[in-house]
């Protein structure tokens, strides 16, 4: 009878190569949605962009991804049992749309800040705010901010009065369904009224803009 000889078993640990690969085709994915060259034309943001970072993003031009004063304030809210967000930035938001990663847990939402980190690196503010409007998502069949100014108004983003501009802005939080409903509405012009009653008060916090 021969001698059997007893082997350990081998431990088996994580590679990190799979993870830097998903890395790489993630961040090539990002790099599709990039609109070249987009910081320079139009110079200035409009009234829409102003009033989407005042809805989503008020501190988008300061942070570098992750707004860590949002995630402390709503972190308190939820050990106090009061009505929290998930401190989301434009920079995940972006990256949320155009990795498709949805499934709510707490490595999916590290995975997403850390992709938001890495895209300061390589792209400016500007360039990431005017590439997530061009594809998020505003309602049924509205991809896209000109889908939905001309759907919504028959306009296009730069012509829109406040008015307008705000309603759109509240949009990407109250999506528009394919029948709209007086309630819809509703919900969205009152988003729409605090955007505007914010923005006018913080209108010289986006006249100066990082390059």
């Amino acid at each position: 009878m021969e001698n059997l000889k007893f082997q350990e078993p081998k431990l088996k640990l994580p590679g990190i190569r799979p993870l830097l690969i998903k890395i790489h085709k993630d961040l090539f994915l990002i790099d599709k949605f990039i609109l070249r060259y987009s910081e320079f034309y139009p110079e200035d943001l409009s009234v829409l962009e102003k009033l989407v970072l005042v809805l989503e993003d008020r501190r988008f031009l300061d942070h570098r991804g992750i707004d860590l004063k949002s995630i402390i304030r709503e972190i308190l809210k939820m050990m106090t049992f009061r009505r929290h967000g998930g401190a989301s930035t434009i920079d995940m938001q972006f990256v949320r749309t155009v990795t498709g990663y949805r499934h709510l847990s707490l490595r999916r939402k590290l995975y997403e800040i850390f992709l938001s980190v890495l895209i300061q690196f390589r792209y400016n503010k500007i360039t990431i705010l005017r590439s997530y409007l061009a594809c998020a998502f505003f309602g049924s069949h509205l991809i896209g901010v000109n889908k939905a100014t001309n759907k919504v108004f028959n306009q296009n983003p730069e012509d829109l009065s406040i008015d307008e501009a705000a309603f759109i802005a509240a949009m990407l939080v109250y999506p528009r369904p394919m029948s709209p409903s007086l309630e819809w509405q509703r919900m969205v012009q009152r988003r729409a009224n605090y955007g505007k009653r914010i923005y006018i008060s913080n209108k010289q916090r986006f006249e100066k803009l990082p390059r």
